[in-house]
């Protein structure tokens, strides 16, 4: 029986990340990747644009730049650890990809907004946390379905079943002749994809008085954020402003489809309809056209509204 060891599963160590940048843009490599003569290495992108392609960028060295297979081989098999491995992600990816999955990692911490408080933990853990160490009342939520809540100063925790994302109702003191006001946040740790792919929920926060047969609604995008900068000025969400009389509000949050009604998409399928309704125009001049009513008309068998 051979007495040799079996082969490393693996190497780990430290490397200076900023020898896995360009010289030239620094953003991070990967494959194809080029180099000149004395070692100076640079991205695709960046090779394709430089004007002199005789000699090196950085050192002005003839010899222009060379694919460098070793280093290529080198960003294939690296995997880094994701920065929110100690918040349960256990993914590893690519030099080039940390940054693209940061943004969206479901582990990213979220953080607790009480003042003097440092904790820092996945939803499920803040929600724990908020509604177990800091006796937050909380409601569970269904989206599209109205829930009554009490106007009282302080914080309503709104949670789905699956406990991930959450959302928090914040009662506030408000000027004459306001009584209060009430905004809503919803804790991600997407929130920074969120930005920039733009906000995933509608809430509509309402008040009424019988006696008086009154009524008011509010309706908004309701921002998303992992609170690692404390609770958010009002005027950045959405907020109803209530008379010092009312005693509870309705909510409701629902959810934005943007992958399905996304307008880009429907800008495509407008344009598709018209191509189509032009081939037809033009294999029939005297088929008749018919006007439909513009956004925000109405007709007795179609009312468009728009929040």
């Amino acid at each position: 029986m051979s007495d040799m060891a079996a082969p490393a599963a693996g190497i780990s160590g430290i490397i200076d990340p900023e020898v896995l940048d360009c010289t030239i843009c620094f953003d991070p490599l990967q494959p194809p990747v080029f180099q000149c003569a004395v070692g100076h290495v640079i991205c695709s992108p960046c090779q394709g644009k430089l004007i002199n392609k005789e000699n090196c960028n950085t050192c002005s060295l003839p010899g222009g730049y060379n694919r460098c297979y070793a280093l290529e081989k080198i960003l294939e098999s690296l995997r880094i650890p994701c920065a929110n491995a100690a918040y349960g992600c256990t993914v590893k990816t690519h030099y080039h990809e940390v940054e693209d999955h940061g943004k969206s990692c479901p582990h990213a911490p979220c953080f607790c907004p009480e003042p003097g408080c440092n904790f820092a933990g996945s939803t499920v853990a803040l929600l724990a946390h908020l509604t177990g160490g800091h006796m937050w009342p909380s409601t569970e939520l269904e989206y599209n379905v109205k829930l009554t809540l009490e106007v009282k100063a302080g914080v309503h925790v709104l949670h789905r079943r699956d406990r991930s994302p959450f959302f928090l109702v914040k009662f506030t003191p408000a000027p004459p002749p306001y009584g209060s006001a009430a905004s809503v946040l919803c804790v991600d740790p997407d929130a920074t994809a969120t930005m920039e792919k733009g906000r995933k929920f509608r809430c509509q926060l309402g008040s009424s008085n019988v006696d008086m047969d009154w009524q008011q609604y509010s309706r908004f995008q309701v921002r998303s954020t992992t609170l690692s900068d404390g609770w958010p000025p009002t005027e950045d969400g959405g907020s109803l402003y209530v008379a010092p009389s009312t005693e509870s509000i309705t909510v409701s949050i629902t959810k934005i489809m943007r992958d399905i009604c996304s307008l880009p998409a429907r800008k495509n399928i407008r344009s598709q309809q018209l191509e189509h309704f032009c081939k037809r125009k033009s294999s029939n001049p005297d088929a008749k056209t018919f006007s439909q009513p513009r956004m925000g008309e109405s007709t007795k068998k179609q009312h468009i509204s728009t929040m």
